[in-house]
């Protein structure tokens, strides 16, 4: 399943606005790429692990954990956690002008709807 998700990545990520991005397994494991100098591997590790986190707090305490975005200052992330615990995250530039958030949110669906097969179909762009 790891290397599906790598591919699915790889190939579905790179879209206009989007600056880094990764999944994060129950495992404690992440795969990250970046597209951005602000967000270096270490730093996007970390926001990962505390996404991942995050979810499992909300997850024992009863509120929904399949999907959140935080606010930062400069970026969003949109953050999904699948029933098997892997997590994905997403930064995007904060200014809705650079990134599709539409785009974004597929991809965010396509990920949670993942099995050992990768879609075929495209985001909307």
């Amino acid at each position: 399943m790891k290397e599906t998700l790598h591919q699915w990545l790889a190939r579905r990520t790179q879209l206009p606005g989007v600056l880094a991005c990764g999944v994060r397994y129950p495992d404690k494991t992440s795969f990250t790429q970046t597209w951005s100098a602000d967000f270096p591997a270490q730093a996007l590790d970390n926001a990962l692990r505390c996404m991942s986190d995050a979810f499992q707090v909300l997850k024992i305490n009863f509120f929904p954990h399949e999907r959140a975005r935080w606010v930062y200052e400069h970026a969003f992330l949109y953050c999904a956690r699948r029933d098997d615990g892997i997590c994905l995250g997403i930064f995007t530039a904060k200014d809705p002008q650079t990134f599709d958030a539409a785009a974004v949110e597929y991809l965010v669906e396509e990920f949670r709807l993942l099995d050992n097969a990768t879609p075929k179909q495209e985001a909307k762009a």
